[in-house]
């Protein structure tokens, strides 16, 4: 499968952040017309005392954050297994979302990535990048049908 490189966007990133006894998040962000999502975490210089206690995508229907609620789970057993977290310097996470798994019928269209390390027992730096893709047009014309020298659409 090809796609051009206008199919695919970064989301956001979280430059290399200390998360010790808090959290981070990536900005929300829509998924309006993309059919995945891939949020790729990668720990850096980390306390061997502490683990990445939460690493997950979360919904909302806005970007300001309404409703937010977890699309993937970080618990015992769940998406990502808080049972064997990472938590050693070049350890990752990969988590992967279609939009179809989004709960659309309640308005949800929008996404995050959420991190967090609950104790602090030093430095634990982590860094995450999110990764929209499969853009799919909407419509052709669009704006009306073509018409020379009026209503012009160009594609290379």
């Amino acid at each position: 499968m090809s796609s051009r490189i206008s199919e695919s966007s970064v989301v956001d990133l979280i430059e290399t952040a200390d998360i010790g006894g808090t959290n981070a998040n990536t900005a929300y962000t829509t998924m309006a017309h993309y059919s995945r999502a891939r949020a790729y975490v990668e720990i850096g210089t980390w306390n061997a005392g502490d683990d990445l206690d939460e690493c997950r995508i979360q919904q909302a229907s806005d970007t300001s954050g309404t409703g937010v609620k977890d699309l993937t789970t970080d618990e015992s057993g769940g998406d990502y297994d808080t049972d064997a977290p990472v938590d050693a310097d070049g350890d990752f996470v990969i988590i992967e979302i279609r939009s179809e798994d989004m709960d659309t019928d309640n308005g949800f269209h929008v996404i995050r990535t959420r991190v967090a390390e609950g104790g602090n027992s030093g430095t634990d730096n982590v860094t995450v990048s999110e990764l929209k893709y499969g853009y799919a047009y909407p419509r052709k014309e669009l704006q009306g049908a073509a018409s020379a020298g009026s209503q012009v659409y160009v594609s290379a």
